[in-house]
């Protein structure tokens, strides 16, 4: 039978990539960025839906960044929240909003729920 220490390849503190990321990789990947947007874009054209999706969303995420994780605590009711911490749930509505849409912050002034 075995324990979760016998799944763990590697002991505390050592790193299973003990070179680390190569010396100038990012730059050579830049280097072929106009080519690789372009395979992106004739993906868009493929007889294949998938095909078509997967290069659409690549350049849709390369182009505006990755979509915001969001995740919501749904356990308290609204009714139960103090107004600090309403107000804190609104600043987060607001913070990620302004991340998707390039705003900056909370327009409207804080009010007692």
């Amino acid at each position: 039978m075995s324990s979760i220490d016998n799944l763990k390849p590697w002991k505390p503190g050592q790193s299973g990539n003990p070179g680390g990321r190569p010396k100038g990789i990012a730059a050579r990947a830049r280097e072929h960025t106009d080519k690789a947007i372009e395979v992106l874009v004739d993906g868009m054209a493929d007889e294949d839906p998938r095909v078509r999706v997967v290069a659409a969303k690549e350049i849709l995420d390369r182009g505006y960044g990755k979509p915001v994780a969001m995740t919501a605590d749904v356990t308290r009711r609204l009714e139960d929240m103090d107004d600090d911490s309403l107000d804190a749930a609104i600043d987060a509505l607001y913070a990620a909003r302004g991340a998707i849409e390039g705003a900056s912050g909370r327009e409207e002034p804080k009010t007692a729920h």
